[in-house]
């Protein structure tokens, strides 16, 4: 009885597993896509930009970082859990799930591509906080919205959702949020001066 009933919840996490694999193969084409589109914008001012940006947090010391770089963190999530309460939210997930790729990745390859070998250690400085905490919390909640999208889509009762996990990202989101203004910019400015 006890087998019969391990072997039946994991027959229904199957379809779970699916679809969480259909995310990140979303997000894996995004970071792609990012790394191949940013040698064909980075030239020019986007590269003159970066470096005025990285010289003046070397001159002007630790900023405090703007409340939209901040909201990066809760975009994306909050776009995807509202989703989640639409039909055509099946269609779009894995669509935000591409974009969030695409924007971390091309962010990171151009640090890199404009700034030099210097430019990886700072996008690392720049993103990596972010890249930790949003990459899982962006995956888990679209993996929640998705499963309730697709319920509704296909007129299916959903089943009942856990909310703990969702918890559990909004407070790593906000976490973020709260280091994305006091910490990166200290991190990033001890490292330009350390590179410099």
């Amino acid at each position: 009885m006890k087998l019969r009933r391990v072997w039946n919840q994991a027959q229904a996490s199957q379809p779970r597993v699916t679809r969480l694999l259909t995310l990140c193969a979303f997000f894996a084409a995004g970071i792609v896509l990012g790394q191949v589109v940013q040698p064909a914008v980075t030239a020019g001012d986007l590269a003159d930009y970066l470096r005025r940006y990285a010289g003046l947090v070397a001159e002007s010391g630790p900023t405090q970082a703007s409340l939209p770089m901040a909201a990066a963190y809760l975009r994306e999530p909050a776009v995807i859990f509202l989703l989640g309460f639409c039909t055509f939210g099946a269609a779009v997930i894995p669509l935000v799930c591409l974009w969030q790729g695409f924007t971390l990745s091309f962010a990171v390859a151009c640090f890199a591509a404009s700034l030099g070998r210097d430019g990886v250690l700072l996008s690392l400085a720049a993103f990596g906080i972010r890249g930790v905490i949003l990459i899982p919390c962006t995956l888990l909640t679209a993996q929640w919205a998705f499963d309730k999208a697709l319920a509704r889509l296909l007129g299916e009762k959903a089943a009942p959702s856990r909310r703990g996990p969702l918890a559990a990202c909004l407070a790593l989101l906000l976490l973020g949020a709260v280091l994305e203004v006091i910490a990166v910019p200290r991190l990033f400015a001890l490292l330009l001066t350390k590179l410099s």
